[in-house]
């Protein structure tokens, strides 16, 4: 397996637990004051964080993104991402030393700045959020900021779990959503843009797939069924409704109901794709036709 560089794990660890350990402490504080400009959060982290591991370098691309780009990628970039990245194992991908490391290289060339990672969903800029965070003075407002900054750099699995590193760091998010796309193609045969776009339609869908994979005994964790869920929401695309996470919540227990008593991984995949267009999506006009 290439190896890469990644951020001191015990220093990165520690470094996050003592941000986490006083909401609007001096340390949420001084990281704060640090994001407003990218050499003196570069220049504060690794103060603290130690050196980073040594390993082949990484391939990073030179494309420079804005923060509503940084945010939230575009479809093209997501998959110029992956199609760079698609070497990496899941093992690695898994890693917020590594997505931490790879954020802050993007952060060192200038490719995007610092306070972007604090922009959250309410459209918020990062640099506005830190801002009214130190002059308020306000300790849930600075630590509300302060995990946001750590679940874009690498995720915050102290918080949130591994999923965090899927989920809310958004170079990691874009590797694992190509990741489970070209998986599922693999298994069905299923249209890769069709697949891609039922895993990138909407941030709360792509969320909610994630905690049903990831949680334990879950039904969807093994990749067969997945993958014939996936393909059969994939040609459904244009049904409103259908990419929101109560409904994929509700077909998981209708998926776990029937896993109870009969075994679903024996089924061929086109037949389980069936199953789940047939038995467990939900019925409109459009899929009866």
């Amino acid at each position: 397996m290439m190896r890469y560089p990644a951020l001191d794990d015990a220093g990165y660890t520690a470094l996050r637990k003592a941000l986490l350990k006083e909401k609007g402490g001096d340390q949420q504080k001084a990281l704060l004051t640090a994001a407003r400009d990218s050499r003196d959060f570069i220049g504060w982290l690794e103060q603290r964080i130690g050196p980073e591991g040594t390993g082949e370098p990484f391939d990073i691309g030179d494309e420079q993104l804005s923060e509503g780009e940084y945010k939230e990628l575009p479809a093209m970039v997501e998959q110029q991402l992956f199609e760079r990245w698609a070497g990496l194992t899941p093992a690695l991908a898994s890693e917020e030393t590594f997505w931490g490391y790879v954020t802050l290289t993007y952060i060192r060339q200038g490719l995007i700045e610092a306070h972007f990672l604090a922009g959250n969903s309410a459209n918020l800029a990062g640099l506005e959020r830190i801002d009214r965070a130190l002059k308020d003075d306000h300790a849930k407002g600075m630590d509300d900021v302060t995990r946001t900054i750590l679940r874009r750099l690498g995720g915050l699995p102290e918080v949130r779990g591994k999923r965090s590193v899927y989920v809310d760091c958004p170079f990691a998010r874009a590797w694992w959503r190509g990741y489970v796309a070209r998986e599922v193609c693999a298994e069905t045969g299923a249209d890769f843009h069709r697949v891609w776009q039922t895993l990138t339609t909407t941030q709360t869908y792509w969320e909610k797939l994630i905690d049903l994979i990831v949680s334990r005994n879950a039904v969807l964790g093994d990749s067969k069924v997945r993958s014939a869920l996936i393909w059969a929401v994939s040609e459904r695309l244009d049904e409103p409704g259908l990419l929101v996470a109560d409904t994929i919540r509700t077909i998981s227990r209708q998926i776990g109901i029937r896993a109870a008593w009969q075994e679903l991984a024996v089924f061929e995949t086109s037949d389980l794709k069936q199953l789940m267009a047939r038995e467990f999506l939900p019925k409109t006009p459009a899929s009866q036709d």
